[in-house]
């Protein structure tokens, strides 16, 4: 329970500061409109309708929306609503055009496969977030967090095997 705190914690705090970036919002009018109602459940603290919203928005603006994903892959995990988290974090790596914003979205999915593996005790969950924090490594080098995120999948993975 405390491990997963954690690790959404530092999903929280760790992504703003190393994109500074501002992901694009949705270009489709009606997923324009779909991502505003979106943030105004946020504000009221309706993450799971927030969620849906900003699933749905994304899936309008043909899954290009890289702030809607960002909420997805936030509420997804918070919500343990691996479905959704585990498509935005694929459509992160997908979109992913430059080295930094590589990382950032393998780094992403890598935390969405931990955080399921968790919760689910899945050893191939494991598996997968350590191959998504190996190339969010490979693509930026000086990136701790995801070198953190890497170890923390294989020691989670082995003590699930109780070695």
């Amino acid at each position: 329970m405390f491990s997963r705190w954690v690790l959404l914690t530092i999903a929280c705090l760790v992504t703003p500061s190393f994109s500074q970036q501002q992901l694009p919002g949705p270009t489709n009018e009606k997923a324009q409109k779909t991502f505003q109602e979106a943030l105004e459940q946020e504000k009221k603290h309706d993450l799971s309708g927030a969620l849906d919203s900003f699933k749905k928005a994304d899936k309008q603006d043909g899954g290009r929306c890289g702030a809607c994903q960002m909420k997805m892959v936030k509420y997804g995990i918070a919500l343990h609503e691996w479905k959704a988290a585990e498509l935005a974090g694929t459509e992160m790596v997908e979109a992913a055009n430059d080295k930094k914003s590589e990382a950032m979205a393998h780094y992403m999915f890598g935390l969405v496969l931990l955080n399921h593996g968790i919760d689910k005790h899945k050893d191939e969950l494991y598996s997968r977030a350590h191959q998504e924090f190996r190339a969010a490594v490979a693509a930026y080098s000086s990136f701790p967090d995801a070198i953190l995120g890497d170890g923390r999948s294989s020691r989670t993975g082995s003590r699930q095997n109780g070695s």
